[in-house]
């Protein structure tokens, strides 16, 4: 069971929306918009298992342990004006983490959808242990599981869909470079919801081709995620 067949589109899109933001050329907003592009995958995921989730049961499931917006708004300060100077550099490094992220959403994306499947007596993970609980085991299980077979298959194709995607982040680009750095999230939403209709229609190539080779990675590979995840909530007690 990699994941319900109705979900792998909503998986495979937003793991490349995610997987675009390094790629976006306006500095500073790259973290609020994967934050939007997550915690909207977390509310679809959820909304196709009949569940709506409270405000503090999102924040919970999509909370990143990655020092916040301090560390990564002072990075990008300080990397920011080095691009021009090293653009080759900064070129590839764009790329690798953008495969990264894709990477890392996919399995975040599988692991919610499958903490949010009812099992036999109608309750899923979530419901038995709890928001707070299950994305601290998701996080720790999408940070220490071993990535390569999803990386391999996203790695493949981006190689294949450069061109699209970086016009996907500059369509993105255009629409947020009106805001600054403190802006709402949402009016970050509203400007992402401008361009999402051609958004959508310009990776949907890309997010099929990234189904596609998802499908031939081996079962095991998620079933040790699925055993990992319930290794770590039951660490973490009843």
């Amino acid at each position: 069971m990699k994941t319900q067949d109705s979900n792998q589109h909503w998986l495979a899109t937003h793991a490349v929306l995610v997987g675009l933001t390094p790629l976006i050329p306006v500095p500073f907003l790259d973290d609020v918009v994967k934050s939007y592009f997550r915690r909207r995958l977390v509310r679809q995921l959820a909304a196709s298992h009949g569940r709506e989730l409270g405000a503090a049961e999102l924040d919970a499931l999509v909370k990143e342990d990655d020092g916040g917006c301090l560390r990564g708004c002072l990075m990008t300060a300080l990397v920011y004006p080095l691009k021009k100077v090293f653009a080759k550099v900064f070129y590839f490094l764009e790329w690798k983490r953008a495969a990264d992220l894709t990477s890392h959403t996919y399995h975040f994306g599988y692991l919610m959808n499958y903490a949010l499947r009812r099992g036999p007596d109608g309750r899923s993970l979530l419901d038995a242990r709890g928001a707070d609980a299950v994305g601290a085991a998701v996080a720790a299980v999408v940070r220490e599981a071993p990535i390569k077979p999803v990386e391999g298959a996203v790695t493949a194709t981006f190689r294949q869909s450069r061109k699209v995607l970086r016009g996907g982040a500059e369509l993105l680009g255009a629409s947020l470079r009106r805001l600054t750095r403190r802006a709402p999230a949402e009016q970050v939403a509203e400007a992402i919801e401008e361009v999402e209709p051609q958004e959508q229609r310009e990776i949907a190539p890309v997010a099929e081709r990234l189904q596609r080779a998802v499908a031939a990675v081996p079962e095991e590979h998620f079933a040790r995620l699925r055993s990992g995840l319930h290794e770590r909530l039951d660490r973490s007690g009843p």
